[in-house]
């Protein structure tokens, strides 16, 4: 299908990062054909978008979607409790339609909040997952966590990856390891070399806790990416999910291996993990920077808007510095930076890349996205997902005018309120 977006303003997120006023999009099939001024080529569907603006779509580079499902369960608990005592226990005990719908629920709001792909690892249901993704048309890298409980073994990681590689055109498989502290060092190293054999990226959480600073110093005589590290699990292709409670050293370590880093602000705050993710040095040393809201049940919001403002703001006020970083900076995390971190030709709207692009209403209901100075400023400090009108993924309409068009929202809701617990 071809489509031409009309007469709006482009967010291109290009390397010289233009933003191009009264631009057209034309799409032809899953990719960008042609942006620029007046494009005169036919296609079956015109959408003006003379008061919207378009932008390449989010990434949530950190999540657990399914999650959704457990949404305001163990509230007020530190990680290691809430994990132990409320998640793990309820997440034994999940059937794969409820994971179905959790994850359906979660996509929905993504949706709404303008995200186009997002990296997750889950423990139960990912056929499920990888079928939700497919019928809502959003594109998800998926991972069966190795953890070191009975039947999570690498053999299990292995079986998803093979069943999903190269299956889909929106589902991708990648290998993922819970965390240093619920994984055998064994595990840690057959999970990286399955992934290195199969092209894969592999995605664990670390640093998250002091508490798992000191344990890995105990068992290991080293702080943990220092310990991944020395079991050469750390490269290009490796995505470090919180990475907070670190040393110099390793930051320094993980931006010579140029490894992605996702800060996940908000479940940090909400679990009370005290750790501010260091994303200046990280990013100043060269370590791929993304931003992830974390699951929708330690966030408890799937929403990126809130993510990527809060992770800016985190940075001015740790520091004590309101130019600790330019405003651009938190725009390409969420985009570019992502896309790099999933291995996936998008992020930015120019030709040849994917069809990944969001529209913002910037003049009917949008007091907050008003006046224009700046409007990288407004997406990254004023936009919420009630500015997010339409949505294209892979050159497919999935959400218009407010609209979700693949699934049933409301028939999501009523079926979620009734598996719940």
């Amino acid at each position: 299908m071809s489509i031409l977006i009309k007469s709006t303003t482009v967010i291109t997120q290009n390397a010289s990062r233009e933003i191009i006023k009264d631009c057209d999009i034309l799409i032809n099939e899953n990719k960008i054909a042609a942006v620029g001024k007046n494009i005169n080529q036919k296609a079956e569907l015109v959408l003006d978008a003379k008061n919207k603006i378009a932008m390449p779509g989010f990434i949530n580079s950190h999540t657990h979607v399914a999650m959704a499902l457990v949404r305001g369960m163990g509230e007020d608990l530190p990680l290691q409790r809430w994990l132990q005592e409320k998640i793990w226990p309820t997440e034994a005990k999940l059937k794969p339609v409820q994971v179905y719908y959790g994850t359906l629920l979660g996509i929905c709001e993504m949706l709404r909040s303008g995200v186009t792909s997002f990296l997750d690892m889950y423990l139960v249901g990912l056929d499920e997952i990888g079928k939700a993704c497919e019928q809502a048309g959003i594109r998800g890298s998926l991972s069966d966590a190795v953890i070191n409980m009975p039947g999570h073994g690498v053999e299990r990681a292995t079986a998803f990856s093979k069943k999903w590689k190269n299956k889909s055109s929106l589902v991708t498989p990648h290998i993922s390891c819970h965390s240093i502290y619920a994984c055998t060092e064994e595990m840690l190293v057959k999970s990286k070399e399955l992934a290195d054999k199969e092209k894969l990226k592999f995605h664990i959480h670390i640093s998250e806790t002091r508490k798992e600073i000191f344990d890995c110093l105990n068992k290991t005589k080293k702080y943990p990416i220092e310990y991944l590290d020395s079991l050469d699990l750390v490269d290009e292709n490796t995505v470090l999910a919180h990475a907070s409670w670190v040393t110099k050293r390793e930051i320094a370590v993980a931006a010579k291996r140029k490894a992605t880093i996702v800060n996940c602000p908000i479940s940090n705050l909400k679990l009370a993990t005290g750790g501010v993710c260091p994303v200046r040095e990280y990013h100043q040393q060269g370590a791929n920077v993304c931003i992830g809201t974390d699951g929708p049940a330690s966030n408890n919001s799937l929403n990126m808007f809130e993510s990527i403002k809060l992770s800016s703001l985190l940075q001015k006020h740790h520091y004590w510095k309101a130019d600790v970083l330019p405003t651009q900076s938190f725009l390409d995390f969420a985009t570019i930076n992502g896309a790099k971190a999933l291995g996936i030709n998008t992020g930015s709207i120019e030709k040849g890349k994917l069809a990944d692009i969001i529209l913002l209403d910037a003049r009917s209901n949008a007091s907050n996205l008003n006046p224009q100075h700046d409007l990288v400023s407004n997406l990254v400090y004023a936009a919420s997902p009630a500015n997010v009108t339409d949505v294209i993924i892979n050159g497919k309409i999935v959400m218009q005018d407010r609209n979700i068009l693949t699934i049933e929202e409301d028939k999501i809701i009523e079926q979620v309120n009734k598996i719940t617990f």
